[in-house]
């Protein structure tokens, strides 16, 4: 792989990079958004007694998906034996998954926008996945730092 081909494979990964968090956060409003339809909120206590069960069995989805999420994310290893390409599509793989894990952070924000209504919820769930992207992004420095591990 020369040079030139390993910095454009980069490149496509922070351009993967960056358009993950935009389309799993939209995926993810338009989830709670549906979901906060049939929901029931109100001020009478027994509609709300009904979204009990939904609720509690959200909060036990979650974990679940973050704890296999992260048994496939420490399953992507380097090896330097493997093709430079082969090396590139697991950091990319390791890169989605890591993402995935990442953007559920956003997620009881966007739960507490269907409850509430409030646009804070919104403006900070968008802030989080904005500064995750930010904080989390790919570079060749740390491909490298990856598959020296």
């Amino acid at each position: 792989m020369t040079d030139a081909d390993f910095h454009r494979a980069i490149r496509y990964v922070r351009r993967v990079h960056w358009l993950h968090y935009p389309v799993q956060g939209l995926l993810m409003a338009g989830a709670v958004l549906a979901a906060g339809t049939h929901a029931a909120a109100g001020p009478s206590t027994e509609p709300q007694l009904a979204t009990w069960p939904a609720l509690l069995s959200l909060v036990a989805l979650v974990p679940a998906l973050a704890v296999v999420l992260v048994a496939l994310y420490r399953r992507m290893r380097p090896s330097l034996r493997r093709p430079a390409e082969e090396n590139l599509r697991i950091y990319l793989g390791r890169i989605f998954l890591r993402n995935s894990l990442a953007a559920l952070v956003a997620l009881p924000m966007l739960g507490s926008y269907a409850f509430t209504h409030s646009w804070f919820d919104l403006a900070a769930g968008a802030a989080m996945l904005l500064a995750l992207g930010w904080r989390l992004a790919p570079s060749a420095h740390a491909y490298q730092r990856w598959l020296l591990s």
